[in-house]
């Protein structure tokens, strides 16, 4: 049984009933763009800018970004407030407001926007849009391999804090230990680290969770400068160790690759 759009949102509230709505649909192959999806803060600041009048007609606009083909992601329903044209730029700047009554949703409702997908700005009511997926809460994505991801802290955060919607996640990365890396995406300094005992890598990256830092000395000296300071670290796995391997060795292989990285010297290892 085909689900649309606006039964979705239709139950979430009638809210939209009667106005002027248009949908949007993001879509950028430009690598910032890519990167810029990542981050919700940077995703709405690149909406409320645009090269032409595209909203200022409209009560409210649903929001999604492009995924594969023709699969797009909600990310929130915006009330169109004001419009100011700058005229040095040649740019529009809306205020847009987010709705409360469709947060749930975000970043879990996946639409198929059809074939028209260069048709970035579309009428709600003229356009119905088939549900092809809602995601669970806080599902960050399939697991693809231990060696085959890089997670920005505010993804490590959401898999943490969301183990049964990510169980094979939880599962792989329980059940080895390993050596992992973080690198500050802001300097390109790089943490060599390892990750042994009970529940493995998942363990050890749940204290980065909670603290930020993990207890390592010279992360921590990162976060009195700047509170936030973790926002920047990524996280990857380097290699995987066998569960019969002796603290002895894993510390050894640890070893390496702070030489072969160059960590200590010109990284963020202390020691």
């Amino acid at each position: 049984m085909k689900i649309t759009l606006k039964q979705i949102l239709g139950t979430q509230s009638h809210l939209l009933d009667g106005k002027h709505v248009k949908l949007v649909r993001h879509k950028d192959h430009r690598k910032e763009y890519r990167d810029i999806i990542k981050d919700r803060k940077k995703l709405l600041e690149y909406q409320l800018e645009q090269g032409r009048d595209v909203f200022s007609d409209s009560d409210y606009i649903v929001s999604f970004f492009g995924l594969d083909r023709s699969r797009s992601m909600f990310f929130g329903v915006f009330k169109v407030n004001d419009c100011k044209f700058d005229e040095a730029v040649q740019k529009y700047y809306y205020d847009l407001e987010q709705v409360e009554h469709f947060n749930d949703l975000v970043d879990r409702l996946i639409i198929d926007w059809g074939e028209g997908t260069r048709s970035w700005v579309q009428w709600y009511d003229k356009n119905e849009k088939e549900v092809v997926e809602i995601l669970p809460p806080g599902y960050i994505g399939n697991f693809p391999g231990m060696l085959d991801f890089v997670l920005e802290f505010e993804e490590l955060k959401k898999l943490i804090g969301n183990p049964e919607a990510n169980h094979d996640w939880q599962q792989h990365l329980s059940a080895v230990n390993g050596i992992y890396m973080i690198l500050d995406n802001k300097t390109g300094n790089q943490y060599v680290g390892s990750a042994y005992g009970d529940r493995g890598i998942w363990q050890r990256w749940r204290d980065y969770v909670a603290t930020g830092h993990g207890g390592n000395r010279e992360l921590k000296s990162l976060l009195d400068k700047e509170t936030e300071y973790y926002r920047n670290f990524k996280f990857s796995v380097l290699q995987t160790l066998p569960s019969n391997i002796t603290q002895r060795e894993i510390v050894e292989t640890e070893s390496l690759y702070k030489q072969k990285l160059g960590s200590r010297v010109h990284g963020l290892n202390a020691n």
